[in-house]
């Protein structure tokens, strides 16, 4: 059974970072079941310090590279883990990847980018050994923070970024106008169209859908849930058959509860609490 843990990052990359996590198996195994990780808006960097997983691709099970920047996703990834488990990732808030990464978030949307392509291979070397050597989540996780940070202290702080209005859209569960969004802020259709592209890869609009999507998500343990139509309506759609469309595009499933399990790790990324925490930011 995948063992999986998290971890809150300090103040300082918190405003980055939504949290840092691991998931181990101590027993290798080959009967692997399929995990679907579905679009949240949050980009990840994976390294995987046992057996990469593989990701379907098409028909064909693709093995992903040793450590890589998983960029925005616009459709489900069905990844399986292979024999040996052992890998720690980085959850990145929604728009907060180019603080660390010098790339436009459009070349990695839906896409695996080599870390060391990215950082070049000394810097991605600084982040990789300490991860290899260390005995202890703990150690690990502390590992991340200082490479994380010292990314930060390279990188150029940018003026103009999707920030502001990912909070709005957040804060609205995904259902507020981009048009309203953009005059909230003082800008053009034509300038929260661009910093969205740099900073998340995709339009602002089909990151509301996916915020809203996720709204639903964020509702679907609770034992009074029962109507479609009502779900529907509460979380922003026109209709039962808006929703439902959403979730065949973005989730690859219906709008089922948590009993309809994703995958032993993939089901910790749709915790109903964790949504919340997205959808409700304290800090």
């Amino acid at each position: 059974m995948l063992r999986y843990r998290e971890h809150r990052p300090g103040p300082d990359l918190r405003p980055h970072i939504e949290c840092l996590w691991t998931v181990w198996d101590s027993v290798a195994r080959a009967d692997r079941t399929p995990e679907r990780v579905l679009p949240d808006g949050c980009p990840e960097l994976i390294v995987h310090l046992g057996d990469p997983f593989a990701r379907l691709i098409g028909r064909r099970w693709v093995v992903q590279p040793r450590a890589f920047l998983a960029g925005t996703l616009t459709q489900p990834w069905m990844l399986r883990a292979r024999s040996r488990v052992k890998t720690v990732g980085v959850r990145f808030r929604p728009g907060a990847t180019t603080a660390v990464f010098p790339l436009s978030m459009s070349e990695a949307r839906d896409r695996e980018l080599r870390l060391a392509g990215l950082v070049g291979a000394s810097s991605a070397a600084a982040l990789i050994e300490p991860l290899r050597r260390a005995r202890t989540d703990a150690g690990r996780f502390a590992a991340i923070e200082e490479w994380l940070t010292a990314r930060l202290s390279v990188m150029a702080p940018r003026r103009s970024t999707a920030r502001a209005a990912v909070a709005l859209i957040l804060k609205a569960h995904g259902r507020k106008r981009i048009d309203d969004v953009a005059r909230a802020l003082g800008w053009s259709r034509r300038r929260i169209e661009r910093v969205f592209a740099r900073d998340l890869g995709i339009r602002p609009k089909l990151f509301a859908r996916i915020v809203r999507l996720n709204a639903v998500l964020a509702t679907l343990d609770e034992p009074e849930r029962t109507s479609a139509v009502d779900l529907a309506l509460e979380t922003g759609y026109f209709d039962q058959a808006h929703l439902l469309r959403d979730f065949r595009v973005l989730a690859g499933r219906a709008p089922r509860s948590r009993r309809e399990i994703d995958g032993e790790l993939a089901r910790h990324f749709t915790r109903p609490e964790r949504l919340r925490a997205l959808l409700f930011p304290v800090d």
